[in-house]
């Protein structure tokens, strides 16, 4: 018996809709400043209506939609904001540097980087463990000289020479190349 209640309740705010319908999508527009999105505001409260008729008897039908309506509107549009907020126009992509414009740059970038890790490799395998454990992984220095028992003071100079070695393998490399 409920459930015949209940749909027997659907026309009767669908009536409303359509005769309200001009007004219901005036409202929605006002919220979403597009008039093609405030109808598909009101359509899809129409298709709420069918398929799930209120439980309870609507005595201000009007009121009853406008609110729906205007709660439909709200919600889309806060949908359309998020879906907006997670998206990158083109225009910031077209601004974005390439990680690597072309296959020349590419290649001095592996090769810089293989200077680099043949530089960490001739390093002591302490002060290799902390430089990468700092610069790649991001631990804390306290924590890496707690890990491996020396003074923070030891590892702040691993960093300075662990550095200073990659450096020094560069700017041997730039100095062979311009020559």
């Amino acid at each position: 018996m409920p459930a015949q209640i209940a749909e027997r309740r659907a026309p009767v705010l669908l009536e409303a809709l359509l005769a309200e319908r001009n007004l219901l999508v005036g409202m929605a527009q006002k919220i979403l400043k597009c008039r093609l999105k405030a109808e598909d505001v009101v359509q899809d409260v129409a298709v709420k209506l069918c398929q799930d008729p209120p439980k309870l008897e609507v005595h201000q039908p009007g009121s009853y939609l406008r609110r729906m309506v205007r709660n439909h509107a709200i919600d889309s549009l806060r949908r359309s904001a998020g879906e907006s907020a997670q998206m990158t126009s083109t225009v910031d992509m077209d601004a974005l540097a390439s990680p690597c414009a072309c296959p020349q740059d590419r290649i001095a970038t592996c090769q810089e980087l293989c200077l680099v890790a043949r530089a960490l490799q001739a390093l002591p395998s302490r002060t290799r463990q902390a430089f990468v454990a700092h610069r790649l992984g991001g631990e804390p220095q306290n924590a890496i000289a707690a890990r491996l028992q020396v003074s923070p003071t030891l590892v702040n100079f691993m960093m300075r020479d662990a550095t200073a070695s990659c450096r020094k393998a560069l700017e041997a490399d730039e100095s062979r190349s311009a020559a």
